[in-house]
């Protein structure tokens, strides 16, 4: 039977900064340039320990540091995770090591995540102007150059100088964070909520707001975090090193497509063969359901998705709007050699689009050995090793299809099995003059109603996820709210 498996790999490392999802109005923010300095806040090397806990349950570690350099800070972060995806073990480990200058501004870094399936690599260098990154799985790498406007620093490194301004509640911090898993630099807000005693030590409560996501962290004053709170319920508890590494329950790790699904009051008969689907929607993460039409259509808390008519061979369309669907995008290496000469084979000469999506639809369904897969998933890579859940069907899928001149894009959102929606993705291909929606897991175009469009974009763009992890619910009409 086919399953569609969770994709919230891509939201982990989030919540390993723990991100917590809720939205709030944003008042003026306060300078940087008003806390005190790097050097007076943290002065010296420093370290900390954490047990990652779900509940009671103890699922992880997570280890930092700090220590000074001629030239500025040595930063070290790392974390053990042990996942489970649909029953399979997936222990999870990242390291992140980066070097700044004397006022935290990202100089270089090394990310590393390793999981059973494979090993996702990051590096850059910055000169304050631009950042120069090369990633991917395997041996080969793939280069990204990001101009960059204001320095790029972490988001634990200003915590000490925020406890020692000792601010008051309300005062609002901006500065970019680099995220390794996006490659890309995003706007990180840090809010001063109060004070508040933990485990009998008073500390400075704040909340660090991403991409509407917002992570709850109580620091001691000298910065140093003794809680954090993150997504699935999540909570990192500063601990001694020993204690942080004792007590790993890794034969009940956390599982991740049960902890992550969109609850679903009703039932769905022949969700394959639907047709047209109506879901009443509720969760403070209704309003990013995004209005899609023609095939997805979102209005008051009530969703209607209705599958579109499938393309029709030799009839000419516009072609996209956008010029990029056809062109190569990180994770999605559609100008690799291996990836066109695989498309080439595929069509076989075919000059009808609709019959090329066909071949290359039909080929990734028969030829990919569906498996848990918690990486993150290059096209490139993928191809080799022709492995992988709906995230490697759905990156070959749309890398193959730009390779044959299809314009073609990545979504992620949910899809309805037994009895729940689980987060998925899949592809959308330009046919005809218009979007036609394709699953390579499912071998459909276009895909069943059930299927929910959340995000759109390449495996870097899924994080959009996290913003809607536990605040969804959905509901026949018949079932009601």
């Amino acid at each position: 039977m086919k399953h569609p498996l969770t994709i919230v790999v891509f939201v982990w490392w989030l919540a390993m900064l723990a991100l917590l999802v809720r939205k709030q109005a944003s008042p003026p923010t306060t300078d940087l340039a008003s806390l005190p300095a790097a050097a007076e806040a943290a002065p010296g090397s420093r370290e900390e320990w954490f047990g990652i806990y779900q509940g009671e349950r103890k699922i992880g570690w997570a280890h930092r540091s700090t220590t000074p350099t001629a030239a500025g800070y040595r930063l070290r972060d790392e974390s053990t995770l042990a996942l489970a995806m649909l029953g399979t073990p997936q222990q999870l480990t990242t390291s992140l090591s980066a070097e700044t200058d004397e006022t935290f501004g990202l100089r270089s870094f090394r990310f590393r995540l390793v999981s059973p399936a494979a090993t996702f690599t990051a590096s850059g260098t910055s000169d304050g102007r631009r950042l120069d990154v090369r990633y991917g799985s395997g041996e080969q790498q793939d280069t990204l150059v990001m101009p960059i406007d204001e320095p790029i620093q972490l988001a634990t490194t200003l915590r000490p100088r925020i406890a020692a301004a000792r601010p008051a509640p309300g005062t609002r911090y901006r500065h970019s964070v680099f995220s390794p898993l996006t490659l890309r630099s995003e706007p990180i807000t840090t809010v001063v909520e109060g004070r508040e005693t933990i485990d009998g030590t008073e500390t400075l409560r704040v909340a660090e707001e991403q991409q509407g996501l917002r992570a709850h962290v109580w620091l001691d004053d000298d910065g140093r975090a003794v809680r954090e709170e993150a997504m699935l319920g999540l909570v990192l508890r500063a601990e001694p090193h020993e204690t942080a590494l004792r007590g790993l329950n890794t034969d009940a790790p956390l599982e991740l497509t049960s902890a992550t699904r969109i609850p679903l009051r009703g039932t769905i008969l022949s969700p394959r063969r639907t047709a047209a689907l109506t879901l009443l929607v509720s969760g403070p993460a209704a309003p990013q359901i995004p209005d899609d039409p023609p095939r997805q259509r979102m209005d008051a808390g009530v969703l209607h998705i209705v599958r579109e008519p499938a393309p029709v061979p030799d009839v000419p369309g516009e072609p996209p709007p956008d010029g990029r669907y056809v062109l190569p995008s990180p994770f999605i290496e559609s100008d690799d050699p291996a990836i066109v000469a695989r498309a080439r084979a595929i069509v076989d000469g075919e000059p009808d689009p609709v019959r090329r999506a066909e071949r290359i639809l039909g080929w990734v369904e028969t030829s990919m050995t569906q498996e848990p897969s918690a990486t993150v998933p290059s096209a490139r890579e993928v191809l080799r090793v022709l492995r992988g859940d709906c995230n490697e069907h759905a990156v070959l899928l749309t890398a193959l299809a730009r390779a044959a001149g299809v314009p073609a894009r990545m979504v992620a959102g949910a899809v309805y099995q037994d009895g729940a929606f689980y987060y998925h993705a899949w592809s959308e291909l330009w046919l005809g003059g218009r979007w036609v929606s394709a699953d390579a897991v499912f071998r459909q175009m276009p895909v069943d109603a059930t299927h929910v469009k959340l995000v759109e974009g390449g495996p870097e763009r899924h994080l959009g996820l996290a913003a809607v992890v536990g605040r969804l619910f959905f509901a026949t009409p018949e079932a009601g709210t």
